[in-house]
């Protein structure tokens, strides 16, 4: 997924992940779930808020805001 960009500028390393990554997490660890694109993209956010360097963005913590995701699901509204 990380790609060397050389051409604008100083060299810099971009490491892009969309909501189409997020689905295919979705679509092979969650057989009995389905998740709306607010819900992936929720997904998202919870990724990037959570961000640390130390370890990136891998497929790990896609599936972790996901199980965020179905937790949430699963609590009693007030």
């Amino acid at each position: 997924m990380a790609t060397l960009v050389t051409g604008k500028g100083a060299p810099y390393i971009e490491d892009i992940w969309s909501i189409d990554d997020f689905r295919n997490v979705a679509d092979a660890f969650y057989e009995e779930e389905e998740f709306t694109d607010d819900e992936l993209l929720e997904a998202m956010e919870l990724v990037v808020d959570n961000f640390d360097a130390n370890y990136g963005i891998t497929w790990e913590t896609i599936e972790a805001a996901l199980d965020q995701i179905v937790w949430e699901r699963k609590q009693p509204s007030d």
